[in-house]
């Protein structure tokens, strides 16, 4: 009674509540920008809300942003567009796709590193085009395999993004990289399916890339240069036949054919599916029910403590 009173007689006691609270338990909102696109998610009143609007030219290019104040504004605009303002508001952001590479590690030397500092000490060649020494460097391990799958992000690129959020004032959870996202919300909803190899294959702008996954873990990334259906199917069936050939020993059974999941915009939806039966190519576990965004999504949230 005695609030309500308050709030009766100073209408601005309730607006220093709100944002009072607001930075006591603030909304928790995914961003996953793209060149093209931003993708805003969070939850109201427990409800999944997911909104995504076209970017003009030259705000982001390669995953990087370029005119991080415009940027900054547009998101802020967009999430106040929605009744959310920026004290409300702390940030997991899913670095684009061109923003980061990623290598499987096992071994026991693999399985002693504990963070990105290890791994710089060790030094080992992961054939990437990023210096390990100018890298965020982030590790999912599995103890249990002596595996641990390691992510590396230019440390400019993922500054620019935290300088293009602190532009718009909100405060960050975390980072991760919108790929790693997706293949942990795969690993969530197909964790039994993963026993068995499976062939994923991704695509965000009408770019495709094809992953093999064996026991869950990502042995092979490859981007692809199809563009249309008919392109990508011989594109993909080539690389698929090539590396259960490699696999099979001579004189050995056949391997048994691996699970098949394909990763796209609803434009693609049942595209895969239209001949895959016919061609004997194994189970379809998911013809582009989701997005990349989408799936990344489904991915339980990891928050340092």
């Amino acid at each position: 009674m005695v609030l309500a009173g308050l709030n009766e007689r100073f209408p601005a006691v309730e607006g220093w509540i709100r944002q009072a609270q607001a930075l006591l338990d603030p909304v928790p909102v995914v961003l996953a920008p793209s060149d093209d696109a931003l993708t805003l998610s969070w939850s109201l009143q427990g409800e999944p809300q997911l909104i995504s609007v076209p970017l003009p030219q030259d705000l982001v290019r390669a995953g990087v942003p370029l005119q991080r104040d415009v940027l900054g504004d547009t998101l802020a605009d967009l999430l106040l567009d929605q009744g959310l303002v920026a004290a409300q508001v702390a940030v997991d952001v899913l670095l684009p796709l061109p923003c980061c590479q990623w290598r499987r590690l096992q071994g026991a030397a693999a399985a002693t590193l504990g963070n990105g500092d290890d791994l710089r000490a060790l030094a080992p060649d992961l054939g990437w085009s990023l210096s390990l020494q100018e890298s965020y460097l982030d590790l999912v391990p599995d103890a249990s395999t002596e595996t641990v799958m390691v992510v590396g992000a230019e440390r400019m690129v993922l500054q620019a993004w935290l300088d293009t959020l602190a532009a718009a004032d909100f405060s960050v959870r975390r980072a991760e990289w919108l790929l790693c996202a997706a293949w942990r919300g795969l690993v969530c909803l197909h964790e039994q399916d993963l026993q068995q190899p499976l062939i994923w294959l991704v695509e965000q702008g009408g770019r495709w890339r094809l992953l093999l996954l064996e026991h869950g873990w990502p042995e092979l990334d490859v981007a692809l240069d199809a563009r249309d259906l008919a392109a990508l199917r011989v594109e993909v069936l080539g690389l698929v036949g090539a590396w259960m050939e490699h696999n099979s020993e001579p004189g050995s059974a056949a391997l048994p054919l691996p699970g098949w999941y394909v990763t796209a915009d609803a434009a693609w939806r049942g595209r895969w599916g239209e001949s895959h039966d016919a061609l004997k190519l194994g189970p379809l576990l998911g013809d582009a029910e989701m997005s990349l965004v989408e799936l990344a999504l489904m991915a339980p949230a990891e928050v340092p403590g």
